[in-house]
């Protein structure tokens, strides 16, 4: 006997209490997928009405705002017993460099060169801000090669720079730039292999990949059977979008030459593109029903702006 597929609501269904969004996360996700294009600004009760669906109360969201807020990625305009939420310009800038990874994908061919940043002890006091320079180098990439040393496969002096700017410690480490003086030395190749296994997890990140593959896959299938809703899309884009931010953000998008040749983020990733674009339209529609009857705060959808999304639209 052919067992029955499941479908798409009851995949999401599944989905929802099996793995349930946190509520702040899935507000970062949202904010930079569909508010953002869509002129920035939003309701917080519009941002109920979208979130509620997927298994976010409205307590749990307000002190997920005022939290967001809080730590400098929101900004707050009230009107009358109304609030208006949008990025503030840090959220903004965060949420720019998160798109890159997100819908980009691979970094371009590896021509051999590291950016290092060597941060040096400087005192007791530099504890926790040295502690926040490693968090956001490693969100940026970078793998730990020493004690106070830093490192990634690509020329990457810029954004290292603005971190350290950002924290107060430009004054307090190098950032330096460095080749491969023996490039295409055997040897070389192995201690490279050996230094990524050492400092990049790359196991947990392929299974982490793995798990959204088998977990979006059958959406992709179970719409072959029957169209979503323009809701039952909405509910695919944001769910595919914050589980795929969520892990590839994790990701330092070595250099492929660096990377198994049956890597399972390129598969995952071509199948978060396709998900992607099989819903988008009816996704948009449900923003519109949603979100439409602001026409001073939500704007059309700029033709450029998603189109560069997982490589655009396709044919």
């Amino acid at each position: 006997m052919i067992q029955e597929k499941p479908s798409l609501p009851a995949l999401i269904q599944a989905l929802l209490e099996r793995d349930p969004p946190r509520a702040k996360s899935l507000c970062v996700t949202l904010l930079g997928d569909v508010i953002q294009p869509h002129g920035g600004k939003v309701w917080l009760s519009d941002l109920i009405s979208l979130v509620t669906p997927l298994g976010i109360n409205e307590r749990l969201l307000r002190t997920s705002v005022f939290r967001l807020v809080a730590q400098d990625w929101l900004q707050s305009e009230r009107h009358g017993r109304r609030s208006l939420y949008q990025l503030s310009p840090r959220g903004a800038a965060l949420t720019l460099q998160a798109s890159t990874r997100i819908y980009d994908g691979d970094a371009a061919g590896w021509n051999g060169d590291w950016t290092l940043v060597v941060v040096p002890r400087f005192g007791n006091s530099s504890l926790d801000r040295r502690g926040e320079l490693r968090r956001q180098l490693v969100w940026a990439g970078f793998g730990v090669i020493a004690p106070g040393v830093f490192a990634l496969p690509r020329n990457h002096a810029g954004a290292a720079r603005e971190i350290l700017d950002e924290l107060g410690l430009a004054q307090h480490a190098l950032v330096l730039g460095a080749g491969d003086l023996n490039e295409g030395h055997g040897a070389n190749r192995l201690l490279i292999r050996s230094l990524i296994s050492q400092c990049w997890d790359l196991e947990g990140l392929a299974r982490q990949y793995q798990m959204f593959s088998a977990t979006f896959k059958p959406m992709l299938q179970a719409m072959d059977v029957l169209a979503p809703t323009p809701e039952q899309a909405f509910a695919v884009r944001a769910l595919t979008l914050h589980e795929w931010r969520r892990i590839v953000l994790q990701d330092p998008q070595l250099p492929g030459e660096m990377l198994p040749a049956d890597w399972p983020g390129r598969t995952a990733r071509a199948l978060c593109g396709e998900l992607y674009w099989a819903v988008f339209d009816q996704a948009e529609t449900h923003l519109l029903n949603t979100l439409g009857a602001d026409s001073v705060h939500f704007q059309a959808l700029p033709a450029p702006y998603a189109s560069r999304r997982f490589g655009g639209r396709p044919a």
